[in-house]
């Protein structure tokens, strides 16, 4: 369920039966939501266990964006306490900003999603561009 089409998020076959989670707000009239794609999970019995989440959107100003995966950093779903916790891998060496090799690594790169240098590396690669 890597790729999935938004029309399928929403279809219910066979034995594919969606969650959808819907967070819904206005604020002044500018209309906000965060929207959760879900799959059941099932154990060996096919009883449900629990969900899972595929997608995530939000909607801002009306306008929707996915919420992606960062990479570099590491989803701990062993347990259902951390099922939604991301932390930063704990060795050491992977926190390091990837150009200075000293700072703790805290700037996105985009569009790719990396999370691999410090701010101000990321400041030099923008002057140096």
């Amino acid at each position: 369920m890597n790729r999935i089409a938004g029309f399928e998020l929403t279809k219910s076959t066979g034995n594919y039966h969606p969650l959808i989670i819907s967070i819904n707000y206005v604020e002044g009239k500018r209309p906000y939501a965060m929207i959760s794609y879900c799959v059941f999970t099932l154990d060996s019995q096919k009883t449900v266990t629990g969900a899972r989440v595929v997608k995530q959107v939000v909607l801002i100003n009306g306008l929707p964006f996915e919420i992606k995966s960062i990479y570099g950093m590491v989803e701990e779903s062993d347990s259902v306490e951390a099922a939604a916790h991301i932390d930063v891998k704990d060795d050491d060496s992977e926190k390091e900003c990837l150009i200075c090799l000293s700072e703790t690594k805290d700037t996105l790169i985009m569009p790719c999603a990396h999370l691999c240098i410090c701010g101000d590396c990321g400041k030099s690669l923008i002057k140096a561009k």
